[in-house]
């Protein structure tokens, strides 16, 4: 018997996972097939080189994430974890900063603005930090100090 209710509970949350993941891509379809037509730039953000800010805190998407950047917007994908974010560049900031990675400083690229319908806050930490930047920029988006 709790073989079966914990057998429902789990196919229950794959399909609500499969459910906003199929969201996330019909809202982020006309700037995805946007950004495929026109890629500029293309980099693979490492593992745990991806962090959004929920509820005050930073916290890591999880597994691997590519960087797509068209020519004015750009999309982060995690496939791994069902999720895509979707950018405009005239509607978003980019801040170049640097937090703590373990025991070192490092430098990141901090992501304001909206992606699927409501407000989001990335940080990622790419290999090519300078060609990232300037990637983001030139899509538009407003350079903060």
């Amino acid at each position: 018997m709790h073989f079966f209710l914990v057998l429902a509970v789990i196919v229950c949350v794959a399909a609500a996972l499969l459910i906003r993941q199929s969201r996330e891509r019909a809202r982020n379809a006309p700037l995805r097939s946007e950004i495929n037509t026109q890629v500029h730039f293309e980099t693979t953000l490492g593992l745990r080189h991806t962090f959004i800010l929920r509820d005050g805190y930073w916290q890591t998407e999880w597994g691997q994430a590519r960087l797509t950047v068209g020519t004015d917007a750009f999309i982060i994908s995690a496939p791994q974890a069902l999720r895509e974010y979707a950018f405009s560049g005239c509607q978003t900031s980019i801040t170049r900063t640097q937090m703590q990675f373990g025991p070192v400083g490092r430098d990141w690229i901090v992501i304001t603005g909206p992606a699927g319908g409501r407000q989001i806050q990335l940080a990622i930490m790419p290999d090519n930090l300078p060609g990232t930047w300037n990637a983001l920029a030139a899509t538009g988006a407003a350079l903060t100090p």
